[in-house]
């Protein structure tokens, strides 16, 4: 429940600071049919045809690479996160947040992990036909074998899901600055697609090592995420006389087209609107007036 609530306070957060990136990324539609100020004949037209255009940010596939940052280990301003941007971080080779002194063991690994969420990159649309790489690089005495599970978790339409886990492990080198541990989730199709509002990696080291579950930052931890570069999740939505869409129909859309019949209205002048929507972006909505006769 921690870690619902967590994502969830991220996903308001994301779409504060991304509201005004994301309207100027909206999608567009128009209405071609019927015209403004077309008359039907309601005896006539039993079903009104409406049809028009819209267009849609490209969804080619590709990678989002998120970078495990902190802002201060061990000091009031210690935020770790997940980040699309790279750079020094004042954490660098930070601990778990509940770290052990010493052999690290098997013991209680379940008590030693720190989460990592994402503060941007956020909405994501994953591409769950590909597996998810990355790495979690380890620094310290680095003497041992360790091991590192890592727990992929999201935020789908205010619903917490489990995107997988993974656990990777490496003798640790002591000659090194730090010893990368790569990691590999396997795909997961039940939510390609999924428009992610908020993300979070949870890291759990552990092992016989001693004074190694210390994680290295600024760019050598890191998770590479399969996405989409916009919302695969693309639709137009008509209302009759309701420029808020409280009962929209949905149309059929066909690449660049979109097309729906709908019931005629009853006699006399009405407004049709129409909206495209692609993922968590709306386009600014269209309308025609029309005059339906007998």
């Amino acid at each position: 429940m921690k870690r619902k609530v967590v994502l969830l306070a991220l996903a308001a957060l994301v779409a504060a600071l991304t509201a005004a990136a994301a309207l100027s990324a909206s999608p567009s539609v128009t209405i071609t049919t019927p015209k403004t100020n077309q008359k039907v004949s309601l005896h006539q037209n039993p079903y009104l045809a409406v049809a028009g255009t819209a267009t849609f940010a490209d969804t080619s596939a590709g990678t989002t690479q998120f970078f495990l940052r902190r802002d201060g280990c061990g000091t009031s301003a210690d935020n770790p996160h997940l980040s699309v941007t790279s750079g020094t971080d004042a954490g660098d080779g930070c601990g778990l947040i509940v770290d052990q002194v010493g052999p690290v063991g098997d013991v209680a690994p379940q008590a030693s992990f720190t989460d990592y969420p994402a503060v941007d990159g956020m909405p994501l649309a994953y591409d769950g036909t590909q597996p998810i790489e990355g790495q979690v690089s380890l620094t310290g005495a680095q003497v041992g074998l360790a091991d590192v599970d890592v727990d992929l978790q999201a935020l789908v339409g205010g619903n917490a899901v489990d995107i997988g886990s993974a656990t990777g492990s490496a003798i640790l080198d002591p000659t090194g600055a730090s010893t990368p541990v790569p990691f590999t989730i396997q795909p997961n199709l039940s939510l390609d697609g999924s428009d992610i509002q908020a993300l979070d990696l949870r890291v759990t080291i552990h092992g016989p090592n001693v004074y190694s579950g210390f994680v290295a930052l600024s760019g050598a931890s890191w998770v590479n995420v399969p996405s989409y570069a916009a919302s695969v999740n693309e639709g137009v939505e008509i209302s009759v006389d309701d420029p808020t869409f409280s009962n929209p129909t949905s149309a059929r859309v066909s690449g660049s087209t979109w097309s729906v019949a709908i019931p005629t209205p009853s006699t006399g002048k009405h407004t049709i609107y129409a909206s495209s929507t692609q993922g968590y972006d709306t386009s600014a909505p269209a309308s025609v007036t029309i005059n339906v006769t007998k």
